[in-house]
């Protein structure tokens, strides 16, 4: 059994998190994990802080010894992430910029969604934006993506959309 002493997040998502709460940005996790646990992993990292986070997962409660799992939708992982980038964009300004973070098959759906995608170096997301030509930032830590929407927010980068509708983050 998994403890929540051997979970870890990534090192530099605090710092991104409190960034982001700083300047009114919203953070959202979209997963297809459960709700419970995914909550009670950021609580542990993040304490009150975690209560400011969205978390867009499958629901799950603990009957008797299992768990009884209700998927988001009928799709293979259980929560489709592009319905939740694109009902998000229905709600959006039109100067919102989405930046989507993934690493795993579960995100590809999201990839062509998101204005800045940043996909986790060596894994499956990365693979399949390298195979499939979508533009996309390799990232190892969440300090690396917030070095990026910080020089977007400063203004020593831009996002180009190409002709492909693809987006690309271009120093300034």
């Amino acid at each position: 059994m998994v403890h929540r002493r051997d979970c870890t997040i990534d090192p530099g998502f605090p710092s991104f998190n409190d960034y982001c709460l700083a300047n009114n940005f919203p953070v959202t996790v979209v997963s297809s994990g459960l709700n419970p646990v995914l909550e009670k992993i950021m609580k542990n990292f993040l304490g009150e802080k975690a209560k400011a986070i969205e978390i867009i997962a499958n629901k799950g409660q603990v009957e008797g010894n299992s768990w009884k799992i209700t998927w988001r939708d009928d799709s293979i992982y259980g929560n489709d992430k592009s319905l939740t980038l694109a009902k998000a964009r229905e709600t959006a300004g039109k100067d919102t910029i989405f930046v989507f973070c993934g690493d795993g098959v579960s995100d590809i759906s999201a990839a062509k969604h998101a204005d800045v995608l940043f996909a986790r170096k060596d894994r499956d997301l990365e693979f399949y934006c390298k195979r499939e030509k979508i533009p996309f930032i390799p990232f190892e830590t969440f300090a690396e993506v917030e070095r990026v929407v910080r020089n977007l927010v400063d203004g020593k980068a831009r996002i180009e959309k190409s002709d492909s509708g693809f987006c690309h983050v271009v120093d300034l």
